[in-house]
């Protein structure tokens, strides 16, 4: 590992639009890392074309590179700007597949750049399960033996040897792949041929099932002089089967021994000193709680929902240490910011609190998807809920998973007996209510932990949550009641709704009995030092650690887990929002529960409360902060009603995208404008394109700008766009929505204004070079100069095209590829170039290309 003078520029490669398998926290981790890089005079290029990227919102135009990620791409660019070294750890495994090409091709020996985070030999073996394997028995750490098959004749002759049921998986997949479970032969047939077709070498393994054994998954951090920390352990609740990005997570682990967890601590180590990882590493275990016996499953150097989940559970800046570990710094060198005690990077976390994360599916958008959880993943997001005890962390991150906006579980009390036990057997994502139901009908923790696998430990836990909310109906407006439920979790509009009266009552009633929280902060010593981190939850305690902000202070509601729709989008537009308002000289506090979101990071904001966004919880902190400015984003309808009953300043952003008015049904040109009092900006004319014959609003999913119009055509309907615009006296970002008078006409006509959509904000941001985000907040707070305004302006006429184009989640949840609507997008690739065709070529894939193509025929 060179060090930290030979390295002076840098290539990151991105992770590419948001799908299953990869949220923004990639996104996050790079910000952090490019933040570190820049402080120690390091260039950095980057690589990618997410339109809701904040990381390329952190560097000058003359490193980003607005390109698919692919390896050709990625090649030109090392050729073109010959960096000292690339780092593929931040674009996920899409990263890691496209840096094991250009080892393979023998790119990056023939260019002489260093690859960062790992040696080429470690490279080549990650998802490359036979030759990780023979490393790893080197060291004598079992693994589940793999076997390499390239036909199906091959495989049929290993099936008596290894036995059903078994695991096929593809060796060195093109796309992030899943483990199947195969129960036959038919099942395995069937897995092969589609692993032949993912492999990049036509190959796949077949190794024995643990299906059933408990997953722990190890996250840590190594430097160069072999010295390790391990950051945190994390416990999948659900037994291996269920993939881990579909499971209820836990951390610290509560069902091991010490032996047990200091094994799989050794173990760590042990596999990043043998692979030489420099930086952060995730590993997952499988452990067969029988007879303590564990096997390596998956070794991950790279950044991953995991990694994030320990960084915001423990307090440890993890992604900040991997900059400077990765510029060849030791551990016990690395400086942190003053918020930090001097020994923070080189001391293991200790915590005092429990955290769970709970995943958000995506089958209220997709139904036709198979909804059973198994070895593919199938969740879009995670909320995570953070207490002083297991039962408060669960709930709390079940409330936050917004089963209700009005924090009120539903029941699942319909339920015959057989179908409970068979969604025990083959949990669906309602499944933490399922196992709640089980308790209340009577079955044993014993029982359910034997049909589901599940340790018993949390089915005790989850029948004590019962206990307290027996307690709760029997003690009406009871206040030695009330503190017991808050203290494990119960939220007011919970504890109203069993009381049958409104959250004002449960309020009153715990200002009466002093019964308020108390916030500790989120940090890595367990008290032990005096650091000052950031991030806060709430319990009901005695010593408050949390003292408000001061003057001028701003609160942000996020918008909890990542969903399908314009969540991406939404992150990138509250992360853009908390760093206009510090630019403004508020003090910014953010409160959010999803683990992978970027504006979380503490260089967005001054605070983060990581507690459930509902009612009573937005509340507390209301009462202990006296914020000047709320902000809430426009999808929380529940939340603006309630909030404006009070003497607040509150600011519904990103803006409410219900009008009140009926949507029109299609719309083919989209002109967006700025509007501040008499001043009307336009900054753009687009192409509104949707697939096949279908041409409904709710498929527009793709954008091409400037439109395909005569210059004097795209001045007309600007006019027509201004005119339409100050008949509605609207203000703010708005787009006027244009369509044919008739089928057979070519005139055009306003059917509609909306303000612009959180997808076409930032694509418009980064087309026109504008933060559009930062000026409709500027416009919110009163900070917006007209005369900067009236400066500005953007080129209707450019020559350079930019198309965004949505991406679905369709192929991951394998179900039928088509026509996606705005409320099915997972992420989107944007793309620039001096005609179409040259964007076109700019996007990720063919399948892309053929969409677009098919939608302007």
């Amino acid at each position: 590992m060179p060090n930290l003078d030979d390295i002076q520029k840098v290539l990151i490669i991105g992770g590419g639009p948001t799908e299953i398998g990869h949220e923004t926290e990639l996104d996050s981790a790079m910000v952090q890392i490019i933040t570190g890089f820049k402080k120690r005079g390091v260039r950095t290029l980057v690589i990618d074309n997410n339109p809701f990227s904040v990381a390329l919102e952190e560097i000058q135009p003359t490193n980003m590179y607005v390109q698919a990620v692919t390896t050709a791409n990625v090649r030109h660019i090392l050729e073109k700007d010959q960096p000292d070294a690339v780092l593929p750890s931040l674009g996920g495994l899409l990263g890691i597949r496209i840096a094991q090409e250009l080892v393979e091709n023998g790119d990056i020996g023939r260019l002489g750049i260093t690859l960062l985070g790992m040696p080429a030999d470690t490279l080549r073996q990650i998802n490359n399960p036979a030759a990780l394997n023979a490393s790893l028995k080197e060291i004598h750490e079992p693994v589940i033996e793999a076997k390499i098959v390239a036909t199906t004749d091959e495989a049929m002759g290993l099936v008596e040897s290894i036995g059903f049921p078994l695991i096929v998986k593809p060796v060195a997949p093109r796309v992030d792949t899943n483990r199947t479970i195969c129960e036959n032969v038919d099942d395995m047939l069937t897995a092969l041929n589609q692993g032949f077709q993912q492999s990049r070498f036509d190959q796949c393994t077949l190794e024995r099932s643990v299906v059933g054994y408990k997953e722990i998954e190890m996250v840590a951090v190594r430097d160069v002089a072999d010295t390790a920390v391990l950051i945190s352990g994390l416990e999948d609740m659900d037994p291996i089967g269920i993939h881990s990005g579909d499971s209820i997570l836990v951390t610290p682990p509560q069902t091991l021994n010490d032996r047990e967890y200091q094994d799989l601590r050794d173990a760590t180590f042990r596999i990043a000193t043998e692979l030489n990882i420099v930086g952060v590493l995730h590993i997952h275990f499988a452990l067969n709680p029988a007879n303590q016996h564990f096997y390596v499953t998956k070794v991950a150097p790279y950044f991953s929902r995991g990694v994030a989940l320990a960084a915001r559970t423990t307090g440890y800046p993890v992604a900040l240490v991997t900059g400077a570990l990765l510029l060849g710094q030791r551990l016990v060198d690395v400086k942190l910011p003053s918020r930090f005690v001097k020994q923070t990077a080189i001391m293991e976390p200790t915590i005092d609190h429990i955290s769970v994360r709970i995943p958000l599916w995506p089958f209220q958008e997709v139904p036709d998807a198979d909804q059973h959880l198994d070895t593919v993943m199938k969740a879009v997001g995670s909320t995570v809920g953070i207490g002083r005890s297991v039962e408060e962390a669960i709930l709390k991150s079940v409330r936050s998973s917004q089963f209700s906006p009005r924090d009120v579980l539903p029941s699942v009390s319909n339920l015959t007996d057989g179908e409970m036990i068979r969604q025990l057997i083959h949990p669906l994502a309602n499944r933490i209510l399922v196992l709640i139901e089980a308790l209340r009908r009577g079955y044993s923790p014993e029982e359910l932990s034997e049909l589901t696998k599940i340790d018993n430990f949390y089915f005790v836990k989850l029948r004590h949550l019962l206990t307290i909310e027996k307690q709760i109906q029997d003690h009406p407006l009871d206040t030695e009641t009330l503190q017991r439920a808050r203290y494990f979790g119960f939220g007011d509009g919970m504890i109203a709704r069993i009381w049958q009266t409104d959250t004002a009552a449960i309020r009153e009633l715990s200002a009466k009995a002093a019964i308020q929280p108390t916030y500790k902060m989120i940090e890595p010593t367990a008290g032990e030092f005096l650091e000052d981190t950031s991030g806060y939850y709430s319990t009901f305690e005695y010593e408050n650690e949390s003292q408000p902000l001061g003057d001028r202070t701003a609160l942000v509601l996020g918008r909890g887990g990542n969903q399908l729709g314009p969540n991406s989008a939404a992150e990138y537009f509250t992360t853009e929002m908390l760093k206009q308002l510090k630019r403004a000289g508020y003090h910014t506090i953010l409160m959010n529960t999803n683990p992978n979101a970027v504006g979380i990071a503490p260089e967005f904001s001054d605070k983060q409360y990581v507690d459930p966004i509902q009612l009573g919880d937005v509340l507390n902190v209301i009462q202990l902060e006296h914020p000047d400015i709320v902000i809430v984003p426009g999808n929380r309808h529940y939340l603006t009603r309630e909030l404006s009953k009070l003497p607040l300043n509150l600011h519904v952003l990103p803006p409410d995208q219900e009008t009140g008015k009926p949507a029109p049904k299609s719309a083919t040109i989209g002109v967006s404008l700025f509007i501040h009092g008499q001043q009307k900006v336009a900054v753009g004319v687009m192409d509104m394109l949707a697939p096949g014959m279908n041409k409904s609003l709710a498929q527009v999913t793709a954008f091409r700008m400037p439109a395909e119009l005569p210059k004097a055509k795209r001045a007309n309907l600007v006019e027509l766009a201004k005119q339409a615009a100050s008949e509605r006296q609207m203000t703010g970002m708005i787009q006027v929505l244009f369509a044919p008078k008739s089928a057979d006409s070519a005139q055009l006509a306003v059917v509609g204004v909306r303000p612009t959509r959180l997808t076409e904000m930032a694509f418009l941001s980064k087309v026109t070079g504008v933060n559009w985000v930062r000026m409709l907040t500027r416009q919110h707070i009163g900070t917006l100069d007209e005369t900067e305004l009236a400066n500005i302006s953007v080129d209707l006429n450019s020559t350079r095209v930019a198309l965004m184009n949505a991406v679905f989640p369709f192929r991951q949840l394998h179900v039928l590829n088509r026509p996606g609507t705005t409320d099915q997008e997972v992420g989107a690739t944007i793309a620039f170039g001096s005609s179409e065709a040259l964007s076109l070529a700019n996007l990720s894939d063919t399948d892309e290309l053929d969409q677009i193509i098919n939608r302007t025929i």
